[in-house]
């Protein structure tokens, strides 16, 4: 059965993190029981076991420093199109004021509505009836906006002038869909489940080691266990934009409001 993409990353991040820790120390535990159990093992043994788990623990670094690299570019994705969104509201409102009143009065509230939707669209977080209005409400806009633009196709509007404002709408109309997309393009469920696999595979080949060769400390497999555990956290949290700690933020788009709300001269 597949695994729901959409319900995964909506988990709250502190079940996650005890959920991993869990795996992860419980992985260390049988690993280092199993090796007291065979603590008479020969040294062949002990050597094949431990040279196991450190090439295991090395191949999970290369794959975790791959999944942090996609993650982050995704997170980089995100806040280009953001930027991208706030580009081209600012260039619609700038060649509203190419048409007469009404309709450059009409275009410029419109927009001003549509940031402050595609802002509470980025505020939404983990609740997604607020998702779904701000979406809904982005789409009611598009429609009211590209009205104007259809009223504005007149013999006394400019082609050049009816051009420039058919492009801008075009491109903030293409931007709402790129952004949900944005928001959808998380790294694989399948990828996060099997770094934590090999991760609790890994440490539990090193704590045989540990139990087989009798050392009484479990402080290091702890702090690996730990340290291996708030990666895997970091990149999982980068690939949730609406439940993360790590946000996207929508600045740009609160700068053009502020513009937007400013009286034009």
């Amino acid at each position: 059965m597949p695994i729901d993409l959409g319900v995964f990353y909506q988990i709250d991040h502190r079940l996650i993190s005890l959920g991993m820790l869990a795996v992860l120390l419980a992985a260390s535990e049988i690993g280092y029981r199993l090796g007291e159990a065979t603590v008479d093992a020969p040294e062949s043994l002990r050597s094949l076991m431990s040279g196991t788990g450190a090439a295991m623990l090395g191949l999970l670094g290369l794959l975790l420093g791959f999944a942090l690299s996609m993650a982050i570019a995704r997170w980089d994705l995100r806040r280009d199109v953001i930027v991208d969104e706030a580009n081209a509201i600012g260039t619609l409102s700038l060649r509203a004021g190419l048409l007469e009143d009404p309709l450059r009065g009409e275009l410029r509230e419109a927009l001003r509505a549509y940031t402050e939707a595609r802002i509470a669209l980025g505020g939404s977080r983990s609740d997604p009836d607020a998702l779904r209005a701000a979406r809904l409400e982005s789409e009611a806009l598009h429609t009211r906006m590209w009205s104007v633009v259809e009223r504005a196709n007149r013999p006394a509007t400019m082609n050049a002038t009816l051009s420039s404002l058919i492009s801008a709408a075009n491109e903030l109309i293409d931007l709402h869909e790129l952004r949900l997309a944005s928001v959808e393009n998380r790294l694989p469920a399948a990828l996060f489940l099997l770094l934590l696999g090999m991760a609790a595979f890994a440490i539990a080949f090193l704590a045989w080691s540990f139990g087989a060769a009798a050392h009484r400390g479990r402080t290091p497999m702890l702090l690996l266990a730990l340290l291996i555990g708030g990666v895997l956290l970091l990149i999982m949290d980068v690939n949730r934009p609406q439940r993360g700690r790590i946000e996207v933020g929508v600045a740009p788009l609160e700068r053009v409001e502020a513009s937007l709300s400013t009286p034009t001269p």
